[in-house]
């Protein structure tokens, strides 16, 4: 009470005295008021101190850190580029490059992986190359033989390898048939190739001969070397 006291000025004072009745209700009033205030007070959350900032700042970081280095793992289907193989030009058949057109042979030259390709094109052959694939197609009476080669790869390191299906080439290869379409896939010098027959019965006896398919995968040969090295 001495510290509410010395807060009411002294004719307040005064006026209290002289009337007793508003004493009691003034003092109470002031009491609340101090409680009020000390309730507040001990309430409050005092201010962290500064190093504290400094470690949540620090935490937050570190944080961030682990975050990032995350990002380096390897979750599956990330692209990758092969390490190729390029034929040497005793490997390559010269003979068969200079049956297709110039225009193919100049754009087949542009590939960047070694080409394979039918020995024996036909004169209605187109070819196309990307930034790591090309892709070639042969017309022919009856059935077509596309051939896309491709030097990159998707990684799945939880899916493990599966051995060959068919003897095919240098290390075997896979031959699947959908839709009277046979496809073989296989790697070959570092690079993955892929060759598919679609082809009409009624036109061409071979279509239902699985060796005859495989015989056609191992006639491929390599048409071109790396560019600048001819």
């Amino acid at each position: 009470m001495t510290s509410l006291h010395r807060t009411v000025s002294a004719s307040l004072r005064a006026g209290l005295r002289r009337r007793p009745h508003l004493a009691a209700r003034v003092i109470a009033a002031w009491i609340a008021r101090g409680a009020t205030m000390a309730m507040l007070g001990c309430s409050a959350v005092a201010p962290a101190p500064a190093t504290q900032g400094h470690e949540a700042l620090r935490s937050g970081a570190s944080q961030e850190t682990t975050k990032a280095s995350q990002r380096g793992r390897v979750l599956g289907g990330e692209k990758v580029l092969r390490v190729v193989a390029w034929p040497d030009a005793a490997d390559t058949n010269e003979a068969a490059r200079t049956r297709y057109s110039t225009q193919v042979q100049e754009t087949l030259s542009r590939s960047p992986i070694p080409v394979l390709a039918p020995a024996d094109p036909t004169a209605n052959v187109t070819a196309t190359v990307g930034p790591h694939w090309y892709a070639l197609t042969v017309h022919a009476e009856g059935y077509l033989l596309h051939t896309h080669g491709s030097g990159e790869a998707r990684v799945h390191p939880h899916v493990r390898s599966v051995e060959p299906s068919h003897p095919m080439r240098e290390a075997g290869g896979f031959l699947t048939r959908n839709e009277e379409i046979w496809s073989a896939s296989w790697i070959e010098r570092g690079a993955s190739y892929s060759f598919e027959i679609e082809c009409d019965r009624r036109k061409v006896a071979w279509c239902d001969d699985e060796a005859e398919v495989l015989a056609r995968v191992e006639a491929l040969v390599y048409i071109g070397v790396k560019a600048g090295a001819r």
